[in-house]
């Protein structure tokens, strides 16, 4: 009984420790667990005002903004004299321009240094696509193709015949290169352009040889554009003149061996003469004489043929000292 009475004795006695023992325990919980919380909380502020330093704002609805790349204008026109200008235009000074006929053979054109260009390039023949690239001083490159034609354009002949003489006229609408020519099988004469201020233009009088002829014509452009032509032609043989002294008097003669004499013009001494058909009538000789002076006389002598109404003519110079009788 005695020890029923201490057991519980025991049990009054220590009840109110183990009840401060759990309060203790759940308080020191409660504020570790308060620590817990606002370090967490503090850490996650510390962190945010961090990341707003860190990362910029962008204006609302900005989106992503990027600064263009500039790129050079390049403009391509065909001219009057069938060349391509090439105008490009740049802020950034140009290294070299590239160009090329139907991406064949590439030609560099150096522009180091500069923002502003133009260079003129022939035209060839035919539809044909100029490639063209453009490359600055930072190595960017720009491109652009363009078709250009040029319908082919050969030289142009005309023959005109001009009295005993034929007249050759070549033009071209570009530069020519060379003309030839040659009277039937004879070697054939060149005339290289090279040589004239204008080289779209050729022309030249030449004399018709005797009888039938046939003259052939070749002009070629710097192109290699070529054009022939052919013409017969009948030169009128020219009259034969011939003086002789007898005494006081020079006798001169004109002859002709086909056709018949149209004008016989003389100049003597100073003094001019005409004699025509009217004067000698249809006739292939003509015979006239004229009195000497003392000292020197001079004499010039021009006759002229005609056949379908083509002239030719020949002229003869002469001079003589005449010291009396």
């Amino acid at each position: 009984m005695n020890q029923i009475l201490q057991v519980q004795e025991n049990r009054r006695n220590s009840n109110p420790v183990d009840t401060k023992k759990v309060v203790l325990f759940f308080a020191v919980s409660i504020i570790i667990f308060g620590l817990i919380l606002l370090g967490q909380g503090g850490y996650s502020v510390y962190q945010r005002k961090l990341n707003e330093k860190v990362t910029p704002t962008t204006p609302e609805n900005s989106g992503n903004v990027e600064t263009p790349e500039y790129t050079p204008i390049i403009t391509l026109t065909k001219t009057d004299d069938n060349k391509v200008a090439i105008n490009v235009e740049s802020e950034i000074a140009l290294s070299n321009i590239i160009y090329d006929w139907n991406s064949g053979t590439a030609e560099t054109l150096d522009e180091t240094g500069k923002t502003n260009v133009e260079e003129f390039i022939d035209i060839p023949m035919g539809e044909n696509t100029l490639n063209i690239s453009v490359i600055d001083s930072n190595g960017k490159e720009t491109k652009k193709s363009e078709l250009f034609t040029l319908e082919e354009q050969k030289p142009v002949i005309v023959l005109s015949v001009v009295g005993n003489n034929i007249k050759i006229t070549v033009t071209s609408e570009v530069e020519l290169s060379y003309v030839t020519y040659k009277w039937n099988s004879e070697e054939e004469k060149k005339q290289d352009m090279t040589t004239y201020e204008d080289r779209t233009k050729f022309e030249k009088t030449i004399e018709i040889p005797k009888g039938q002829n046939t003259l052939k014509i070749v002009a070629v452009d710097k192109n290699d554009n070529k054009s022939e032509q052919s013409k017969l032609v009948e030169g009128v043989p020219k009259a034969k003149t011939t003086t002789v002294v007898k005494g006081e008097y020079i006798h001169f003669s004109v002859k002709a061996e086909t056709y018949n004499i149209k004008t016989v013009e003389f100049e003597f001494n100073g003094k001019k003469y005409i004699m025509n058909t009217d004067t000698f009538g249809q006739t292939k000789e003509v015979n006239y004489k004229l009195k000497l002076s003392e000292g020197w006389n001079y004499l010039k002598i021009t006759s002229t043929l005609q056949k379908d109404g083509v002239d030719t003519s020949n002229t003869t110079f002469w001079k003589y000292e005449y010291k009396g009788q």
